[in-house]
């Protein structure tokens, strides 16, 4: 381990397992960051949320920014319009943003504290059960 402040695994799903997780948590790094998708096993992503002194950042959130850009891409191409490299990056921090902040609020009002990969999972939930009650399937 190095010493950072930032660990941002792109490893294949599952690769971050309870050992590595340990050695991460033992550097005092100050964020995980997932970048890969989901590469940490559950144990381990459990046992790095209890780190007080570690932010942990959810691959799912994490990765919606690249989603999201090619949701901008779509809409551009569908409206036929063209958005400047900077218009693009305003609409991509915005939405980062509201995910960040949706996360954080869902999670304390469920009495999660400030867990990010709580309030992820649960936005991510009602988005599609909206989505779902929305097309009439209950």
């Amino acid at each position: 381990m190095k010493d950072v402040d930032i660990y941002m695994p792109a490893a294949t799903q599952n690769d971050v397992n309870i050992e590595w997780a340990k050695k991460i948590a033992e550097s005092g790094v100050k964020y995980y960051i997932e970048v890969a998708n989901m590469p940490t096993t559950n144990d381990a992503l459990e046992f790095l949320k209890e780190q007080k002194h570690m932010v942990v950042a959810p691959s799912k959130a994490v990765n919606a920014g690249g989603v999201s850009v090619s949701e901008l891409e779509m809409a551009q191409n569908a409206e036929r319009v063209y958005w400047t490299a900077e218009e693009v990056d305003v609409k991509l921090q915005s939405i980062m943003k509201n995910i960040y902040h949706s996360s954080v609020e869902v999670a304390e009002r469920y009495g999660l504290g400030y867990d990010l990969v709580a309030g992820a999972n649960i936005v991510g939930f009602q988005k599609v059960a909206d989505a779902m009650m929305a097309q009439g399937i209950f």
